[in-house]
């Protein structure tokens, strides 16, 4: 074998050898990476779960003759401000909605973003995040019309509301937060990002 042509083949195993390293260390990164997003999540939903009993604390106390509309709630040694909670059984989705419209609030749960108190008339905006795992709004791109979104209030008063338009608009665009012109109609606007951010995601959902 001539010399050119042992170092040629030399070359080639290295080059060989250095792209199975990189295959097998970008396999490692992955597998680490999803059972992270795995651990992370099953973390969130426990903490969600949590808050969510806080609520149900509160809606023990209370009643639809007592009017209240927010509770501050301990839990994991943070405070949350809990105004009730929402299931959408077509997607799996249950979790507590809060006051506060932090990033934190966003990390933990879903969040009010505008409007009237839970459950009363006019357009109440709920907003969550859009991960690509994760139970926030995730999936509500698969509502359709007529399907039911369920609204727990802090009296105990469960509504239930059913899609009647959805869509993609730019982040620009707030119309669908607008409040309707029936004065008597009960309205919620679930709420989420797409395009990393640069537009929105809306179903809206009315009382019958």
């Amino acid at each position: 074998m001539k010399l050119k042509e042992f170092f040629s083949k030399i070359n080639k195993e290295k080059v060989l050898n250095a792209f199975i390293v990189l295959i097998i260390i970008s396999l490692y990164v992955a597998v680490a990476m999803f059972l992270y997003s795995n651990f992370r999540e099953r973390k969130r939903q426990e903490l969600a779960n949590g808050i969510i009993d806080k609520v149900d604390e509160e809606i023990s106390k209370n009643d639809e003759d007592n009017k209240v509309t927010e509770a501050v709630v301990n839990y994991g040694g943070y405070k949350y401000t809990v105004l009730g909670k929402i299931r959408i059984r077509k997607i799996n989705l249950y979790q507590p909605i809060l006051k506060e419209n932090t990033k934190g609030a966003y990390n933990t749960a879903l969040v009010k973003m505008s409007g009237p108190n839970l459950n009363e008339f006019g357009n109440v905006a709920i907003g969550g995040h859009n991960f690509m795992r994760g139970n926030y709004f995730i999936k509500i791109n698969r509502l359709v019309n007529n399907d039911v979104v369920e609204i727990t209030d802090l009296s105990g008063r469960t509504i239930k509301y059913y899609v009647y338009e959805y869509g993609i608009t730019s982040a620009d665009d707030a119309s669908y937060l607008a409040q309707p012109d029936n004065e008597n109609e009960r309205i919620v606007t679930l709420v989420t990002c797409t395009k990393g951010g640069k537009q929105r995601y809306y179903v809206k959902a009315r009382a019958k």
